[in-house]
């Protein structure tokens, strides 16, 4: 059953890897038809409407892919909804304002801004510490998309008195996070691959991550250099033409080469994204593991009498029926105590004592709550020390952190838990293995 239930987790692993890396090579490839729209309309100069038209798809297809996601909840559909609302106006603004009047355009971005910022904050508040990082950084850029965006309306309506050089300010500043990416992308790789001596991480990888920040750092460079060249009207028409052709050319050779390339080292990419989720998947297994075998069920009860507060005895055969004549601080701690599945008491004897006996009243000096919180009641007592009086929490906290008793500092390989108190005789029927 675990072994069955190790494939299923693997197999599932594998897939949402596989979209992984799937995402990451559909981002490039927009970002690429991006900018092969440009570069034709650069070349050719056809009218802007088709950049709109172009981008309109793109909004509908990321909004069907968005609504087809069932782990995103009716709020968070609502929002990107009027996201991409908001997105589709401002394109149908920017058609009305070139093409039959002026109207003022920033409105739309800055509540498109507002909107942006917002479901950044959500979601950074709404998910776990593995899953912000991806956040933070998808939800960054698009809000300097949006803050570029405003900038450019800010242009077009004349409240923005710079070049273009200077309006794409967010632009340049986009292009100089991604190439200090590739430096730290590069002094990672190097390490993992040279001095941690990960035979997986190679020169192919390596060369596979420089190639696709390459894409999204160096191409955007030269096509917005010609743009903001085109819309300032500083250099002759047939420099940018042959310009925009070079950057058309690199653009379609390049995404040929990232295709191909990526399918190569598809499995790669893969064991690649595997030690990233790692962490998470090793933490995750164990949690779900230790849920249902943290407490098994003994064979056959053990049972103590309680020596003090703190301190239990175990009760073997060659116990004295009469407990109660022992002078009890002359016992010594246990050392030849035996592992408590191995075990076997006759239990009627103890029962018949047990319930001869006549219970005690509750009092915090009797050791009737835990020495540790003193809120609940203690059912807990630790192996191979017996050292005990105290609660369920308490004593999972000592395994977590030290795995050492909290009075003798021994070492605690069994928790044994009381499911069942008759006057002095405790049962213990519940064993945790350390």
């Amino acid at each position: 059953m675990n072994r069955s239930q190790e494939d299923i987790n693997s197999r599932e692993t594998d897939k949402e890897l596989t979209k992984e890396v799937i995402r990451i090579c559909i981002f490039n490839c927009v970002c690429q038809f991006y900018m092969l729209i440009f570069s034709c309309k650069l070349i050719w100069q056809f009218d802007s409407k088709y950049v709109i038209i172009f981008a309109w798809f793109m909004d509908l297809v990321t909004f069907v892919i968005i609504m087809l996601d069932r782990n995103i909840g009716k709020v968070l559909s609502l929002v990107y909804f009027l996201e991409k609302v908001l997105s589709i106006s401002f394109k149908i603004t920017i058609v009305i304002h070139f093409e039959v009047q002026e109207i003022k355009l920033y409105y739309v971005p800055i509540a498109q801004l507002l909107i942006t910022i917002g479901l950044f904050l959500f979601q950074v508040l709404h998910h776990d510490l593995s899953k912000r990082k991806h956040i933070i950084i998808a939800h960054s850029y698009s809000i300097l998309y949006v803050i570029q965006l405003l900038l450019l309306t800010l242009k077009w309506n004349k409240l923005f008195e710079y070049t273009y050089y200077q309006t794409f300010i967010i632009a340049w500043t986009a292009l100089g996070i991604n190439t200090f990416l590739i430096v730290l992308l590069l002094i990672t790789m190097v390490e993992n691959c040279f001095l941690k001596n990960i035979p997986q991480i190679n020169g192919t990888i390596i060369f596979w991550f420089v190639f696709y920040i390459f894409g999204l750092t160096i191409l955007p460079f030269f096509l917005l250099r010609t743009i903001c060249q085109f819309y300032e009207e500083e250099t002759k028409q047939s420099n940018i033409l042959l310009a925009s052709i070079i950057v058309l050319v690199s653009i379609l050779i390049y995404l040929f080469l990232f295709i191909f390339f990526t399918l190569k080292i598809r499995k790669k990419l893969i064991v690649v994204l595997q030690f990233e989720n790692r962490q998470n998947t090793i933490q995750k297994i164990p949690s779900n593991t230790n849920a249902t075998k943290k407490w098994r069920k003994l064979k056959i009860p053990i049972m103590f009498i309680r020596i003090s507060a703190s301190y239990y005895k175990m009760l073997t055969r060659q116990s004295s029926i009469d407990t109660s004549t022992r002078n009890t601080s002359s016992i010594p701690i246990c050392s030849d105590v035996l592992r408590p599945d191995s075990l076997n008491f006759r239990q009627s004897p103890f029962q018949t004592i047990g319930k001869q006996m006549k219970p005690k009243p509750k009092n915090q000096d009797s050791g009737d709550y835990c020495l540790i919180c003193f809120e609940n009641e203690p059912d807990v007592v630790l192996h191979p020390c017996n050292h005990g009086g105290i609660c369920n929490s308490c004593s999972e906290n000592l395994i977590k952190t030290t795995k050492q008793c909290f009075l003798c500092r021994s070492e605690i390989r069994y928790a044994l838990k009381f499911n069942q108190k008759d006057g002095e005789m405790l049962e213990a029927t519940d064993v945790q293995k350390v």
